[in-house]
This record gives structure tokens, C-alpha cells and sequence, in this order.
């Protein structure tokens, strides 16, 4: 994917037009891999207090579909976005930006593209396989009135989290701004 294809698909002409949740869930949920270079280039120049607004704001909505038994996959998103939005707000030097970037791009793959879950269709019994991101989009259908699921979510716990590393600092001011 071309810079301007992967502009066209997140609705911007320029880095500084990324300021909507919009824009955010189009990249994260792209089907499409963009090239690397054009990511990074897209995180050096975003306003980041903005983009630490967007990814809290988007996870915060996500997380609401997640099913209430999956404790383990609800915990992965929530240090995911502790770990984001701690990055965007201390992105002060070229190695924070490209590690951001490099974040954002590893959690849209494996939400996007690599993740498993799979639904049985409660009125018909029909075993279905999507990543999670669809599997999160029939949540939110089904909370709309939608066909019922059972989901399995098990393949999805694979997340790794040990490189996610948030400091004191931030849990704290996440903490506040969630009070």
C-alpha cells in the first residue's frame, strides 16, 4: 500500500488531519499491511497528546464488547492501552516514536489480520472463524439487537505482553484522567 492509499483509507491528507477516532480505527482495523516507513513517518508527526486521546477513547469503546467472562483478553487490551497511551504522551525522541510506531503496528496486525476467535451462531449452531476485530464487530451487533453468539476467544490470549513496559508516572496520570 502506497502513502497515499494508506492516507486515503484513514480519511487524511496530511499527519496533522489525524485527530479523530475515525482516523484511528481505520488504521487499526485496515485489512491492508501499509509500509513501515509510511507508519512512522504518520506517528512523528502526529500531534501525540491527541493521539494518546484517540487510542485511550478507542479502547475504552472496544473493550465495551469484549464479553464478560474473557477477563484474560479484557487484561490484554487494558495493558495494551495503558502502554500506548503512555507511549504517545513521553514520545519525545525519535527511538519513542519509532517503538510507538512499531506498537501500533503490532497490535493492528494481530488484531486486523492474525488473531483467531470463533462464534457459534446460537440460532443455527454454525461455527464461524474471523479475527478478533470481526469478532468484536458481531459483538457490538448483537448488543444491537443482532444474532447471538457464543465466542470462543481462546486463540487470542497469545498477545505477548512482556515488552509493554508503562511507567509509574503514567499509570498514575491514567488513573487521574479516569477519576
Amino acid at each position: 500500500m502506497t502513502k497515499e492509499e494508506l492516507y486515503e483509507i484513514l480519511d487524511i491528507d496530511r499527519p496533522e488531519d489525524f485527530q479523530y477516532f475515525e482516523n484511528l480505527a481505520a488504521f487499526l482495523e485496515c485489512d491492508e499491511e501499509p509500509e513501515y516507513e509510511d507508519v512512522a513517518e504518520l506517528i512523528k508527526e502526529v500531534d501525540k497528546e491527541t493521539l494518546a486521546q484517540l487510542i485511550g477513547d478507542y479502547f475504552e469503546e472496544i473493550s465495551d464488547f469484549i464479553p464478560e467472562s474473557e477477563t484474560e483478553l479484557f487484561t490484554i487490551f487494558d495493558n495494551v492501552r495503558r502502554s500506548l497511551v503512555g507511549m504517545s504522551r513521553n514520545c519525545n525522541d525519535e527511538t519513542t516514536q519509532t517503538k510507538l510506531a512499531d506498537e501500533l503496528e503490532r497490535f493492528r496486525k494481530w488484531y486486523s489480520e492474525d488473531s483467531r476467535a470463533y462464534l457459534t451462531d446460537l440460532g443455527s449452531t454454525e461455527d464461524e472463524e474471523m479475527t478478533l476485530r470481526d469478532a468484536l464487530v458481531c459483538a457490538r451487533l448483537e448488543a444491537l439487537g443482532g444474532d447471538k453468539y457464543q465466542y470462543d476467544f481462546s486463540e487470542c490470549s497469545s498477545y505477548p505482553l512482556d515488552e509493554y513496559i508503562v511507567s509509574f508516572g503514567d499509570m498514575l496520570a491514567m488513573g487521574e484522567e479516569e477519576q
